[in-house]
């Protein structure tokens, strides 16, 4: 699909406005959840194929009010730039202005040098060496979940296996039951995917979450991430409660979904790809590597990052308060920085991708998500037979902060 020119719009139409220092030849529509097709990654891709930035009347993320646009950076080199230019790109405009609050996620919407009083208390808590510790009970929940369905032959495998394992390891690692999972992957859906319903899940994501926080300072439980979270200094002092507050929304949204819309997309790669499964299942000693390619061809997540100063850069000129957006659908699929991207090589090296974020606000749970897709992939080959798509399936894509798709019905 050819990116949309729409220099020949007005500058203003129905609920969107480009402001008056954005080049009417620069102006594209891409928000990241309109109009997407079965196959967003390569949709999304051919954009590459116009200008290195560009201006969305609308943005993926609309803090302060649906219609606000955003620069969308398609160049990996570039949007590594803005991710690392925290002084210029701020992270500190937060998302609970969709309900009418203020109160910021923590770390993620601190900039630096401030974040690193946040993030240092938080980086033991998903380090490689936990992850190690977790492996064993991964895969026994994994095992468990793929014996419960293989001898129906099919299954719908977001529902049946991509939601439940990922979700329920980390509900128990938050100290939480995961007998309301359907409730709290709806939180996600609305919160990621649906701008206009944003702000009501945001507040009862907060409500329920206070509980949980009160629960846990009346009755500690060692072990669990918000029994630690209570205990973070952020330099010398504990953290406030609506800095406990904070983190543990960051935590427990992002636990909810990306992992899950990863998995979602990696198995359909292997489901149209046998040849690629029987290499796995040959080798399960590539399978590392080959999660790492899959996460490069397949990434979900579109950040947001608020100019604070007026700044000429990427070869435009961008005002204080504008959006900029960078995709790491857009960074991963770059041909100045992958050749041929658009083939999936199980093998690539190297692979310098940025599904993880780069800079100061790099994903703190990349080595959870690479362990868990690994650790599902190796234990779903070993017990299911070749697996395939179920015929005439029509995909129907989630857009938003994170891509995602609504099922992935597979036979076998």
């Amino acid at each position: 699909m050819e990116a949309p020119m729409m220099h020949d719009q007005p500058r203003r139409s129905g609920n969107w406005t480009v402001p008056d220092h954005v080049p009417a030849e620069l102006v594209r529509f891409l928000d990241f959840r309109t109009g997407l097709s079965s196959c967003p990654h390569a949709q999304v891709a051919e954009f590459h194929k116009g200008p290195s930035v560009f201006y969305s009347p609308l943005s993926h993320q609309d803090r302060g009010g649906e219609g606000k646009g955003a620069w969308v950076l398609t160049r990996a080199e570039d949007i590594r730039k803005m991710l690392q230019q925290t002084d210029i790109f701020s992270s500190a405009e937060p998302r609970s202005y969709a309900m009418g609050e203020s109160w910021k996620l923590i770390p993620l919407e601190v900039d630096p040098p401030e974040h690193a009083l946040f993030r240092a208390p938080l980086n033991a808590l998903l380090s490689p060496g936990r992850i190690n510790g977790l492996e064993p009970r991964m895969r026994t929940m994994a095992a468990e979940l793929i014996d419960a369905i293989k001898d129906e032959h099919e299954c719908e495998f977001i529902r049946s296996f991509g939601e439940q394992m990922p979700v329920r390891i980390f509900l128990e690692l938050m100290g939480m039951s995961d007998h309301e999972l359907k409730k709290f992957r709806s939180w996600a859906d609305m919160i990621v995917h649906d701008r206009h319903k944003r702000g009501q899940a945001m507040a009862e994501v907060k409500a329920f979450l206070a509980e949980q926080i009160t629960e846990h300072r009346a009755n500690p439980r060692e072990g669990t991430l918000v029994t630690e979270a209570l205990g973070f200094k952020a330099g010398d002092r504990p953290f406030t409660d609506e800095e406990v507050m904070g983190t543990v929304f960051l935590l427990f949204i992002g636990g909810l979904d990306t992992v899950v819309s990863s998995l979602s997309y990696h198995f359909r790669y292997l489901a149209e790809h046998p040849e690629d499964q029987q290499r796995l299942r040959q080798n399960p000693e590539m399978i590392p590597d080959a999660v790492e390619e899959l996460f490069r061809a397949f990434p979900v997540v579109t950040t947001g990052r608020v100019v604070s100063q007026d700044t000429e850069m990427f070869g435009v000129l961008m005002k204080k308060g504008d959006m900029v957006a960078g995709s790491t659908l857009l960074s991963t699929s770059d041909p100045e920085e992958f050749e041929n991207p658009e083939i999936i090589d199980l093998t690539r090296s190297p692979n310098r991708h940025n599904a993880f974020s780069f800079g100061p606000h790099r994903c703190l749970g990349s080595h959870l998500a690479r362990r868990e897709v690994q650790v599902a992939i190796d234990e779903w080959l070993k017990r299911i037979p070749e697996f395939r798509v179920r015929p005439g399936t029509k995909f129907e894509t989630l857009g938003g902060g994170v891509m995602g798709m609504k099922e992935l019905p597979l036979v076998w």
